[in-house]
């Protein structure tokens, strides 16, 4: 049993080890690890003055290791010298330690040991884990949203010195660790090939998203530009925040999902209907809307198809905003999805009660709405399930001790006809055998989805050359295992969704396919 010097007792405050956070196969990503603190007690440096040779002797060496200014030191420790603890320097290793006990440490000298985060992934996953402060207190991510679970409590006890001069602080753990749904590979590929695409088209920033479309779990997510947050102190807040999450912008003609699933579900299309586009310019009031292309008419799986705008409105003015309104919610935009982490927006979604034609006419092809990347990729979930809009979720289970304390539940609700989901998956299928999509084809397997090109709004107008790319989609496309969401903001020489972010998809798609061994369509 170790004897303790009594002189040396004193009140501390400590906390307990912070809970681990891992993957969905047990792998670490967020950790504590040993670190120490070098005090002195300055009550007795200056009550015993037969230690002040041996103390000068270890002033001397830990100015040399550690470059500590002897002169200033004395200062700090004389202005205490009634106090009975007083850090000299945090975060030792414990090689530091072994390397000072070695060299004989005098009584008013010791080490507290404590805990410090590590993140091993850093920036590959730093938007959703989140950090920690210089306290151990979450600040961003899961670290945040499950503080209250993480954090070790914090005490305050009478402890003493060992005869290592080591102050010994009784062991116990009163934290939590979370088993979250990412799994580590999928995210690394997912941080690599978006950091790929960005650089590439030379752009302002990029979302990417992998989620299982039948319960809601996050795979892999990430946002660039990024951070590393084993070192959070030297980003701004730009880079911290998850753009997933957080960041609103106008989607585009990946919202025509909501359009096309309206009119079918609603029974106020048959689907068989012939559209008129104008030839590619029709004006409402006094909007011009444009196409691409120069479509005469079209039939109304090629409205979304090959992407009209003009198709796409006719539908959302014939459908009555009371109707479009009834899905847009139904679908879940203009509040947040629930999934658990802090930053997330809810998005913009104008009153119903101070909208037009011309209004619900641009929301038919994503424009004059809100939305985030996580809302829009809950969307394709529905049509991939089969019909249910499900809650993300990226916390998977906590355990204390060994023993499961929460489980996540999956949380659902049919919004649309096995009829309606079956016919939309058919559309999004051919836009990508033969429509806008083509660059999302993965060999060997069928994929679904649709392509965006929405201009990015700013002061009220809309800014000429910046664009935001989009792909949504999911795979294998007859029985979907998950929905990829690709989004690059600002990209330069090319713009299209179909040129841009189709590619990255079909790269991360692939990825999925192979590295989860799903069999080929044969």
């Amino acid at each position: 049993m170790q004897k303790y010097n009594t002189l040396s007792k004193r009140l501390v405050y400590r906390t307990d080890k912070r809970g681990a956070i891992s993957d969905a196969i047990g792998r670490t990503v967020a950790v504590d690890y040993p670190a120490y603190d070098i005090f002195i007690d300055p009550k007795i440096y200056f009550d015993d003055l037969a230690q002040n040779k041996s103390s000068e002797r270890f002033l001397k060496l830990l100015e040399k290791k550690y470059g500590i200014n002897r002169n200033s030191l004395n200062d700090a420790i004389l202005k205490r010298r009634d106090r009975r603890y007083f850090v000299i320097k945090h975060n030792l290793s414990s090689d530091d330690v072994k390397f000072l006990k070695k060299n004989h440490i005098p009584m008013p000298f010791g080490f507290t040991k404590r805990y410090k985060r590590y993140y091993p992934d850093g920036a590959v996953s730093s938007h959703i884990i989140g950090f920690c402060d210089k306290y151990g207190i979450g600040i961003e991510g899961l670290e945040l949203k499950y503080n209250g679970y993480l954090k070790g409590v914090r005490k305050k006890e009478r402890v003493g010195f060992d005869s290592f001069k080591t102050l010994k602080i009784p062991a116990s753990d009163s934290s939590y660790n979370l088993r979250t749904t990412l799994n580590e590979d999928v995210q690394v590929f997912l941080h690599s090939s978006l950091e790929d695409t960005v650089k590439k088209y030379k752009a302002a920033s990029g979302i990417a998203i992998v989620m299982n479309p039948n319960d809601g779990a996050v795979v892999a997510m990430d946002s660039t530009p990024y951070y590393d947050n084993n070192k959070y102190y030297i980003y701004k807040y730009k880079y911290i925040k998850d753009r997933a999450l957080s960041n609103i912008f106008e989607p585009g003609s990946i919202f025509k999902l909501v359009t096309m699933s309206a009119a079918l579900d609603s029974d106020k299309f048959s689907g068989s209907e012939l559209i008129n586009c104008e030839n590619g310019r029709w004006r409402l009031k006094n909007r011009v809307i444009h196409d691409t292309h120069k479509y005469k008419i079209l039939s109304f799986d090629n409205v979304f198809v090959k992407s009209s705008n003009i198709g796409s409105a006719k539908i959302a003015l014939q459908l009555g905003k009371k109707i479009f309104y009834e899905y847009l919610i139904k679908f879940g935009f203009g509040e947040k999805t629930g999934i658990d982490e802090p930053s997330e927006s809810k998005g913009i979604v104008k009153d119903i009660f101070s909208i037009g034609d011309v209004d619900l006419a641009n929301m038919a092809f994503g424009q004059g709405i809100g939305v985030t990347a996580i809302q829009i990729v809950r969307a394709y979930g529905v049509i991939a399930n089969g019909g249910y809009r499900v809650e993300p979720y990226i916390v998977n289970n906590i355990k204390s001790n060994d023993k499961i304390i929460y489980s996540h539940t999956l949380k659902s609700v049919k919004i649309l006809s096995p009829k309606t989901v079956n016919r939309v998956r058919d559309i999004l299928i051919n836009v990508v055998k033969k429509g806008t999509g083509k660059r999302a084809y993965v060999n060997g397997y069928t994929t679904a989805g649709k392509t965006g090109t929405a201009q990015i709004p700013y002061e009220g107008k809309y800014r000429k050359n910046k664009y935001v790319a989009s792909f949504v989609g999911f795979a294998p496309a007859q029985k979907p295992r998950f929905v990829v969401g690709v989004f690059i903001f600002d990209p330069k020489n090319k713009m299209y969704g179909g040129e841009v972010a189709a590619p990255l998809f079909a790269r991360i798609t692939a990825f999925l396919m192979h590295y989860y061994a799903i069999m080929p369509v044969r």
